[in-house]
């Protein structure tokens, strides 16, 4: 017997041993006749065979007889939250199977506080393997909640750790110090990070575990520029990323001490400290032989990955010549419509016959450069030509070439960043493959888009969609084109949009009617002015809207949103940052959506001030304002009446309701 929910009819069978056939003869008459004839009511017989198949009840395929382990292996590719809403209280033996499956990935970076009770009601913590801990903005307060309702000693299976933006050192350190010696997977995101000497100690000892496999750290960009942060003298890493400059003395410990390395990914190298440029030295003929000590221990690392590189080709052919085994590198240097690049003018980079000489070993190279060039005369089908040669044609390796004024972005295919500004390129020099045309743009997943290249087309774009895996799109410019809307879209696919960044001074209808277009919008980016213009039947089609952040474009200059119409816009906004003057208007929000409000942040106008009065007397009066705006926001903050956390920041009340 089981759950009549669990009844799950299987296609039908093919053996025959199993199968019961029944033939049934049906005999059909049918009268036919002709208006004159002697047999006006002649008969004809005829005799139709309708075989019908049943299955044995025994032999029914049900979730009640259906292997545990086939059970477990569709768990396997189910999130969490799939799991635990959609099968949970289905029948008896689904709720044993949640119950003891134990191989649960816990994702709480951003969540409803009614989920994670729900969780913590469910999932014990030796069923979970993996785990995502954040105390971001969208669920301020989770990880203090998380360490009251758990003890952190108990997950003992935990292979995989992801700690995002949790600021307290206590938090920090109570959590590094539990964790079990069978932990395979480190991710720690902080970028805005002040942790003291003793989480950062810990975490070093908790990078010298055996078990250990690979570590990513997200920390303030100066602990891996700072030569003084100790690695620990026995690291048995495989995998190390890093974001941010990683400082040559740094680099050659973890070298030293990481006998099991096989990939490295940071920024990139800062060699300046112990680079010796030979142009300053001249007249030393030892400068050549002694311009850097050369790396230990460079054997075993496979792959090196510089993903916002800034060094000149001199250093990047000394760095490559340390490491003989090497068959990955990634260079990228990404083109940014406003961030020139730091090493502009080294047109060496450009030079395919030198990089033949450092890729001659690898197997897989992605590269990206920009380089700004002042000469008129300068030619770039002479460096294109380079790149061409039978070494980039065995290895399969191809490249573009994109110019737009006086830059030139030069990269390898496909594309190997996930985000790509788009300004209309004067040249552009792609090999004639339609495979790898189409392919070409695949990673890139965030596009930025300079209108003003667009409003200079005069028409669409044709053929397949460039950018057909985009689902973050920036627009940067004006509309001035009615037809901006259809050259977008040729451009990317308008419905895998999920996310949508435009900060708008003045509100244009063009605008109002390319949003229509974002069928499946899930978090959209505005200015308050853009947000003023609009009204609710613009929005009346986009059900997935679930993310609102309502920026201010002058600070000195607040405007301020009118939250009645505003909540009659967005009635099932769950996550939301707006701009509000008043505690009235804070209130009346949490009232109107707080049935699906899961994080807010409600951000207060900074207070102007006179620049004529007196330096030391303003700084005192300032304080004494913070001082009491804080205490006048956290009295606000404990008096709201739905149950919440909360957490103030800069005049700023962030809030994660149930």
């Amino acid at each position: 017997m089981g759950c009549k929910q669990c009844k799950n009819f299987l296609p039908k069978h093919q053996v025959n041993n199993y199968i019961e056939q029944n033939i049934f003869s049906i005999s059909n008459q049918s009268i036919t006749g002709s208006s004159n004839g002697p047999n006006r009511y002649s008969q004809r017989k005829y005799h139709q065979d309708i075989h019908f198949t049943t299955i044995g009840s025994s032999l029914l395929a049900t979730l009640d007889n259906l292997p545990i382990e086939l059970i477990y292996y569709i768990f396997d590719r189910l999130d969490t939250f799939t799991i635990l809403t959609s099968l949970y209280n289905v029948c008896r033996r689904l709720n044993s199977i949640i119950y003891t499956y134990d191989q649960y990935d816990l994702n709480l970076r951003s969540i409803s506080m009614k989920y994670f009770s729900r969780i913590c009601s469910i999932i014990r913590p030796e069923q979970v393997t993996s785990l995502t801990l954040s105390d971001g903005n969208e669920n301020v307060g989770l990880v203090e909640v998380f360490l009251k309702k758990f003890h952190w000693e108990s997950f003992k299976r935990l292979r995989s750790l992801k700690l995002v933006n949790i600021d307290q050192n206590e938090h920090m350190t109570r959590i590094l110090l539990s964790i079990t010696s069978d932990l395979v997977f480190l991710s720690i995101e902080n970028s805005n990070e002040f942790y003291d000497d003793t989480v950062i100690d810990i975490l070093m000892t908790i990078i010298s575990k055996e078990s250990l496999y690979r570590v990513s750290l997200d920390l303030e960009r100066n602990r891996i520029l700072n030569p003084s942060l100790i690695w620990p003298t026995e690291c048995y890493l495989k995998e190390i990323k890093l974001i941010g400059l990683c400082h040559i003395s740094l680099f050659r410990t973890i070298l030293l001490y990481s006998i099991n390395l096989k990939k490295f990914q940071a920024y990139d190298i800062d060699l300046d400290d112990e680079w010796i440029d030979r142009t300053d030295n001249e007249d030393d003929d030892e400068s050549e032989t002694h311009q850097i000590l050369p790396l230990s221990n460079t054997s075993n690392l496979l792959s090196l990955s510089l993903v916002y590189a800034r060094n000149e080709m001199e250093k990047v052919e000394w760095l490559l010549s340390q490491f003989p085994q090497l068959i990955s590198f990634k260079y990228l240097n990404v083109y940014d419509y406003y961030i020139e690049s730091i090493y502009d003018t080294d047109y060496s980079l450009l030079d395919g016959k030198r990089w033949e000489k450092m890729l001659i070993n690898c197997e897989d190279f992605q590269f990206i450069s920009t380089i700004r060039f002042d000469d008129d005369s300068w030619n770039v089908h002479h460096y294109l030509a380079t790149f061409q040669t039978q070494f980039w044609q065995e290895k399969n390796w191809n490249i573009a070439f994109e110019q737009y004024n006086k830059t030139l972005l030069i990269y390898s295919l496909p594309y190997a960043h996930n985000s790509y500004y788009y300004d209309r390129p004067n040249f552009i020099s792609i090999p004639h493959n339609p495979f790898l045309l189409g392919q070409s743009m695949r990673n890139v997943t965030k596009l930025r888009i300079n209108l003003t290249a667009l409003n200079n087309l005069g028409r669409q774009i044709t053929g397949t969609p460039r950018f057909c895996h985009v689902t973050h799109l920036v627009l940067d410019g004006q509309w001035r084109n009615p037809e901006l809307s259809a050259s977008i879209g040729s451009l990317i696919k308008l419905s895998h949009i999920t996310k949508f960044i435009r900060l708008e001074r003045v509100p244009t209808t063009i605008f109002q009617t390319f949003i229509d277009n974002l069928t499946n919008l899930q978090t959209l980016t505005l200015t308050t002015f853009v947000l003023d213009s609009l009204n609710a039947a613009v929005f009346q089609y986009l059900q997935c809207l679930h993310s609102l952040y309502i920026v201010q474009l002058h600070n000195d200059y607040p405007h301020f949103v009118n939250v009645e119409p505003f909540c009659t816009m967005f009635p099932r906004i769950e996550h939301l940052d707006i701009l509000v003057d008043n505690f009235d208007s804070c209130q009346y929000i949490i009232d109107r959506l707080g049935q699906f409000l899961i994080s807010i942040i409600f951000r207060f106008p900074n207070r102007k001030h006179n620049e004529e009065d007196d330096d030391d007397a303003e700084d005192s009066e300032e304080d004494s304002y913070d001082e009491d705006k804080n205490a006048e926001l956290i009295e606000w903050a404990q008096n709201i009446r739905q149950y919440h956390q909360f957490r103030i920041r800069d005049r700023d009340v962030y809030l994660w309701l149930r």
